[in-house]
């Protein structure tokens, strides 16, 4: 077995690695090592950005944001994330808009603690902190680790149904919640029924056939809900709706989809898809000969001047009896930019046009090898503790040159209590 070769990219396994294999298993080092750029090309993949910056200097953003369950559910950047907060409980909430990074503020620090025993952004001048609370922040329930109206927690593990980010309050909806779909836990029972497919009326799909089957592929799932993905261009919850009134007074109009119960017939049909639509090919349901319809790709109908000026008394007349969620329809948002008054765009609960979302600069630095790692962390150390470190580096690299060479002469591998003993002994060395 040959030693590995100054450009051996240097990656720390973790301490559990060793330990979790078997007590009687043989590793080779070049099994060390590929595992070693495995976890490293993951790193990678899952923190392609510099995490030593903060941005509270940058003030209120779009950026991506985790609420720290541990400091007060108060909500981080992604550098603080790692940086400052990665043994703590995190929950992941995507994109927030005019938010502004907490962690250099009062508000993460619990008023009990001493302030001399306070935890110090990492990222921020100490001699800045701790800063003011960021007044407009807006904290939701999913600060608290909770999505949805149903109020469920959100684990990557364990999730299996797809949800879906309201453009307004910008929490987070399952499918099933919002009446796309049949929830995946509930019964089965497709009955035989054909849907309405005059392009004129609403098209009404059996609440029982808006669950895919385990394990179909995407496409599939696409054809199990009631509105797919790519003819909507967001959600608006029920309670950012009823809390407008001009999105109160355009619910259920054409591209303003909305999703309604036929209670007779035990089916859920869309209000205000866009009337011009084809019946596609006839592709059926897994068990019965209701057939999908889609939107065409295009715009909604333009909202008229008699759609904007509609009375206060209509805004509160609510006669939909299903939750309320609308589903804009491609282009929507688009033409109200040119059709609404200064005044309603205001008065909207979401952004006509997107923000940027700030994405800090990339990660670009290259592996390092072992001897380079050496060197940057030895001239970060005053010249005693640094000829010390030396001095022990190089016995373990001996040491472990030593091991290697006589493996090689008796052909054995590398064993986990190889690996121990090897250390034992330099610790009884040292001692």
């Amino acid at each position: 077995m040959e030693s590995p070769s100054s450009s051996t990219r240097f990656t720390l396994l973790p301490t559990s690695y060793l330990a979790s294999q078997p007590p009687s298993s043989e590793i080779t080092l070049q099994s060390l090592i590929d595992t070693s750029d495995r976890m490293a090309e993951e790193a990678r993949e899952a923190l392609p950005y510099s995490f030593d910056e903060c941005t509270y200097d940058k003030g209120y953003l779009r950026q991506s944001v985790w609420s720290c369950l541990d400091c007060g559910e108060k909500g981080v950047c992604y550098g603080c994330s790692i940086s400052c907060h990665s043994e703590h409980r995190l929950v992941e909430l995507w994109t927030r808009r005019s938010f502004r990074c907490d962690c250099p503020t009062s508000s993460t620090q619990p008023e009990p603690i001493p302030p001399a025993k306070r935890r110090r952004c990492g990222l921020y001048p100490p001699d800045e902190q701790p800063q003011e609370p960021n007044e407009k922040n807006k904290y939701t329930q999913n600060f608290q680790g909770k999505f949805c109206r149903c109020g469920r927690e959100y684990d990557a593990e364990t999730e299996t149904e797809a949800m879906i980010c309201c453009i307004a309050c910008e929490d987070w909806f399952h499918e099933s919640c919002l009446n796309l779909r049949q929830s995946p836990t509930a019964a089965q029972v497709i009955p035989e029924t054909t849907s309405n497919t005059d392009p004129a009326q609403p098209v009404s799909i059996p609440a029982s056939q808006t669950n895919g089957a385990a394990g179909d592929e995407e496409d599939d799932e696409e054809l199990a809900v009631l509105i797919r993905s790519d003819s909507y261009d967001g959600l608006i919850c029920a309670e950012c709706v009823k809390g407008n009134g001009f999105l109160r007074s355009q619910a259920g109009k054409e591209g303003w989809m909305i999703i309604e119960p036929e209670e007779d017939r035990g089916e859920w049909k869309v209000i205000g898809r866009k009337p011009n639509r084809k019946v596609e090919d006839e592709d059926e349901y897994a068990a019965g000969s209701t057939k999908r319809t889609k939107l065409e790709n295009g715009l909604a109908t333009p909202i008229t001047a008699s759609d904007k000026s509609t009375s206060a008394t209509e805004e509160d007349i609510w006669r939909w009896k299903g939750k309320g969620d609308i589903f804009l329809a491609n282009g929507v948002r688009d033409q109200l930019k040119d059709q609404l008054d200064e005044k309603t765009v205001v008065s909207l609960p979401f952004p006509l046009v997107d923000e940027e979302i700030y994405e800090p600069p990339k990660d670009d630095e290259q592996d390092e090898t072992i001897e380079q790692v050496t060197s940057r962390v030895m001239t970060s150390l005053p010249r005693v503790q640094a000829i010390e470190a030396l001095h022990g580096y190089q016995k373990l690299k001996d040491r472990l040159n030593t091991m290697l060479q006589e493996h090689v002469a008796s052909g054995k591998s590398v064993s986990k209590e190889d690996i121990e003993d090897l250390f034992e002994q330099l610790k009884g060395r040292r001692e």
